[in-house]
């Protein structure tokens, strides 16, 4: 009886591990995205911004893509997740 109530106890505390670690994972994930927002949005301050997106995956290495929708125009860009640097792609006229 004891080995059957120290295995279930075992399960028990390894969902609850995972459980944390799951949830910890996703808000840190949440919290890069919307550093990596915040800062595509300062880098296009100047301009009326309607629309901003950052693909989930990054596409190579800590470089994710996105965009901005402004007015009649839409940038694309690469940010680097490690230094926030953001690099223009290009400008497509709507």
């Amino acid at each position: 009886m004891k080995k059957i109530l120290k295995f279930g106890l075992g399960v028990v505390a390894s969902a609850a591990a995972a459980h944390v670690v799951y949830h910890g994972y996703k808000t840190m994930e949440e919290n890069l995205l919307r550093e990596l927002t915040d800062t595509a949005r300062q880098h296009f301050s100047s301009r009326q911004i309607d629309a901003v997106w950052i693909f989930e995956e990054p596409k190579q290495g800590a470089y994710f893509e996105g965009g901005v929708v402004s007015g009649d125009h839409a940038v694309m860009f690469q940010i680097n997740a490690q230094t926030l640097e953001l690099l223009e792609i290009k400008e497509v006229a709507l």
